[in-house]
């Protein structure tokens, strides 16, 4: 008799399960010697109980958080006790595999404890500004700090380079895509591994706390007006947390938050899983095996060029003495010239980078590259003379202040490639990672909005730009952290008063969900 052998696809030879790891012994099958041996075969059971026990509930606890706390609320008190209750959450999954908060794979943990202490600054910062700026700049640090924190938890990064780390990172974010269906597969394998009366029971306590929420509901409908007209104190808070909602918007809002959540969730649950699992495997290329003279060739000829370059800047530039083109200032000239030397040096770090990394250790090519290294400073400070110049005359935007920053960045940064240069073993993306993270903290609580109206208001000229006077660039552009450098500038700030004075300017911090202290400030500055 022929088997069928289109039946295979039901059944799993590979299944790992909890099933695989306690075999039952199966009794022989009484078979027929004509028709060949009958060979036992276990169903397919797709995705893993365990994983499910684990992290399902704590994965669904985490989706409710972050769609509470940050749906369509960037910039609030909720952002910092998101934090909190994601690394509380985190540091029970990973003590349910015997793993601890703050150590990586190999048992370190000063890295650890930097990357939990970073995460709780830059969270607690979101709800002391309402810059749009330090937003986006704010959100982009935390999503790549975070992420940044879950590698060195979970994957072995001894000997990655910068490369070797953001490739991880974008692994570690799409990877998890690779699985949607996972939470699905893996509840399906427990729900059939489950023990019959446990779950029996289970199903039966699920169901009283959903019936016990519906029965609260329409009793709270009922209730909630009579105890609000009862005490005005009790009325006057139901007011603050519901003052900016109406009906319909409430039930949108309510369904947007649920789905922020349902994303949360599939976040956590599938990205903890893929970790845990070991799918992010990063080669390490070690050292270099190119040809150097192909670098040595082309680094020797740009470093000439830079040479003469720079040559000029500290003859001229520096020292004052270059003759401008006729109807040039010193400041339009430093202008024009300051973001070709921007990308330069960017140009210059990612090529002594490259060279790094894909070439043989060569020691005429590690002078080369210092060589360039050095000229490099040279630009730096040249683009940073340049904007202090444009700045005097032109004063002070957060774009040129922050420019400011990135470039004393690129000076670390540079720095930490000229050390690992003479010491292979250097790890410059954690020195790059701890310095950027530092400054970037340093610059963010420096309140930059308030040092910026602060020097324009001291400033002796009274044009920026664009903008007819100082008043109006910082009523158009700054945001509420501004307001306490203005409040001696009766004028400005009653311009900036009126200006805001309205309902699109306030309502992303109207309520306790979105309460900011840096709005809440400024209105008390206003309203006096």
């Amino acid at each position: 008799m022929d088997t069928n052998t289109n039946q295979s696809s039901q059944y799993n030879y590979n299944y790992t399960g909890p099933a695989a790891q306690n075999p039952q012994p199966v009794n022989p099958q009484p078979v027929n010697p004509q028709m060949g041996t009958v060979v036992h075969m276990q169903p397919i059971i797709r995705g893993n109980a365990e994983h499910f026990k684990k992290y399902g509930l704590l994965s669904v606890v985490f989706g409710l958080i972050y769609g509470f706390c940050l749906y369509n609320n960037p910039s609030s008190i909720t952002y910092p006790i998101f934090m909190v209750c994601a690394l509380v959450i985190l540091k029970l999954i990973r003590a349910r595999d015997g793993l601890s908060l703050i150590t990586d794979c190999n048992g370190k943990r000063a890295l650890g404890i930097f990357y939990v202490v970073s995460l709780m600054l830059l969270s607690v910062h979101r709800c002391l500004t309402t810059s749009p700026a330090l937003n986006f700049l704010e959100r982009c640090a935390i999503f790549l700090l975070f992420f940044s924190y879950i590698i060195f938890l979970y994957t072995d990064t001894t000997g990655f380079d910068i490369g070797e780390w953001l490739l991880s990172i974008v692994c570690t974010v799409i990877k998890p895509l690779e699985h949607i269906n996972i939470p699905f597969l893996d509840y399906g394998a427990y729900r059939k591994s489950a023990v019959p009366g446990e779950s029996s029971e289970k199903k039966k306590t699920v169901r009283a706390v959903l019936l016990g929420l519906a029965i609260a509901i329409p009793l709270l409908i009922i209730i909630l007006p009579l105890l609000a007209s009862a005490d005005a104190v009790f009325e006057n808070m139901l007011d603050g947390l519901f003052k900016d909602i109406d009906i319909p918007e409430y039930i949108f809002n309510a369904t947007m938050m649920l789905l922020t959540a349902i994303v949360g969730f599939f976040g956590a649950y599938n990205v903890i899983t893929s970790m845990v699992r070991q799918e992010i495997k990063i080669k390490i290329k070690g050292e270099g095996k190119t040809n150097p003279v192909i670098a040595i060739t082309f680094t020797s000829i740009i470093g000439l060029v830079y040479i003469l370059f720079c040559a000029i800047q500290l003859l001229y530039l520096f020292g004052g003495k270059m003759a401008l083109p006729e109807g040039y200032t010193y400041a339009e000239y430093a202008h024009e010239g300051f973001y070709q030397l921007l990308a330069v040096c960017v140009l210059n770090i990612v090529m002594v980078s490259v060279c790094q990394a894909f070439f043989k250790n060569s020691k005429v090519l590690k002078a080369l590259l210092t060589i360039i290294a050095a000229c490099t400073y040279i630009m730096i400070a040249s683009s940073a003379y340049r904007m202090i110049m444009y700045i005097r005359v032109y004063h002070l935007t957060f774009l040129r202040l922050f420019v400011l920053w990135f470039l004393a960045i690129l000076c670390f940064w540079l720095s930490f490639l000229i050390i690992s240069m003479y010491a292979r073993k250097f790890p410059v993306f954690k020195a790059c990672m701890v310095a950027i993270t530092l400054g970037f903290i340093a610059f963010i609580y420096s309140s930059p909005d308030y040092q910026i109206a602060k020097y324009d208001l001291q400033a002796t000229a009274n044009k920026i730009d664009e903008y007819t006077s100082v008043a109006e660039y910082i009523e158009d552009n700054l945001s509420f952290d501004a307001v306490p450098a203005i409040k001696d500038d009766a004028e400005v700030l009653d311009m900036f008063g009126r200006y805001h004075d309205d309902e699109y300017s306030n309502k992303d911090f109207k309520g306790f969900r979105r309460f900011n202290f840096s709005y809440y400030r400024a209105q008390k500055i206003l309203g006096e």
